[in-house]
C-alpha cells in the first residue's frame, strides 16, 4: 500500500511525458555513475535517467518501493532500497555515490538541513547534489500544503543550506517560467479543487516543447522550480 498521499498526483504527472523529458535531459547532463535517486516516487523521470548505471532507486514509502521494484524488475545495473535520508546513512553507503539525484524531494522534509549534511555522506569526494525543487515561497499554495510540502525554495536560502552541508555550489538556475505563472493562476480560478487534473497536466505538456526550446536561448529569470547542482567538497 503506498501512503504518500500525493500519489494520485504522481500518477497524474505521469502523462507529463514532455515535461517529464525535459527535466530528465536538464538534470542528466550534470549526473554521473554510481547515481542514488532520492525520493524516486512512481518512477516517472527516473525511468529516463537511469542510462547512468550503476544506478539506485530509493524511497521512504515501503508501496513506493514495491512499485519501483516491480518497474524495474530484471534490469541490469538497477537497484531499489528504502531510504530516509533525515536519518544517518548506514556506514556502507557512506562515500559511496558519485551523484545524488532528488525531483520534488527536499520540500517534503521537515528537516532539510539534517537531509544535506546526510546526502553530503553518502556522495564521494567532488560527488554532486542534483536537485529539482519547487521555488518561491509568494506561489506556495493549498496544493503544496496538500502534496505535504514544507516550503517552496528561495535562491539565497537553498544556497545557505548547502553550503552549511558541506556542499559548494555549481549551478543554480530558475526553471519553467510559464509553469510558475500557470500554478499561480490554477491557484486563484480553481480553489475549490486541489488536485491536479489530466487536461490540466495535458494541455501544459502540449506546450512544453516551445518553452524547452525557449529556456534554452533564454535563462528565465524566475520559474516554478530551481535547478541546482551542488558539490562536495
Amino acid at each position: 500500500m503506498v501512503n504518500y498521499r500525493g500519489v494520485k498526483t504522481l500518477e497524474v504527472l505521469e502523462g507529463a511525458k514532455n515535461y517529464n523529458r525535459w527535466i530528465a535531459s536538464e538534470m542528466s547532463k550534470y549526473i554521473t555513475a554510481p547515481v542514488l535517486e532520492i525520493g524516486a516516487g512512481s518512477g516517472s523521470v527516473s525511468s529516463l535517467i537511469i542510462k547512468k548505471r550503476p544506478y539506485t532507486l530509493s524511497d521512504i514509502d515501503s508501496g513506493l518501493v514495491k512499485l519501483l521494484n516491480e518497474k524495474f524488475k530484471g534490469k541490469i545495473g538497477i537497484a531499489v532500497k528504502i531510504l530516509d535520508i533525515e536519518k544517518k546513512p548506514p556506514s556502507h553507503l557512506q562515500n559511496t555515490f558519485k551523484s545524488i539525484v532528488g525531483v520534488n524531494v527536499f520540500e517534503h522534509i521537515r528537516d532539510d538541513r539534517r537531509a544535506f549534511i546526510h546526502a553530503n555522506q553518502l556522495l564521494k569526494k567532488r560527488g554532486r547534489l542534483i536537485m529539482l525543487v519547487p521555488a518561491k515561497q509568494f506561489a506556495f499554495t493549498k496544493l503544496d500544503r496538500e502534496l505535504g510540502h514544507f516550503r517552496r525554495y528561495e535562491k539565497a536560502e537553498l544556497e545557505q543550506k548547502l553550503l552549511g552541508a558541506g556542499f559548494i555550489i555549481d549551478h543554480i538556475y530558475f526553471f519553467n517560467l510559464v509553469g510558475l505563472i500557470s500554478w499561480l493562476i490554477r491557484d486563484r480560478v480553481d480553489r475549490s479543487h486541489i488536485q491536479l487534473k489530466p487536461y490540466q497536466i495535458k494541455l501544459f505538456d502540449s506546450i512544453v516543447p516551445i518553452l524547452r526550446f525557449v529556456e534554452t536561448k533564454i535563462r528565465p529569470v524566475i520559474g516554478i522550480s530551481l535547478i541546482v547542482v551542488a558539490r562536495k567538497v
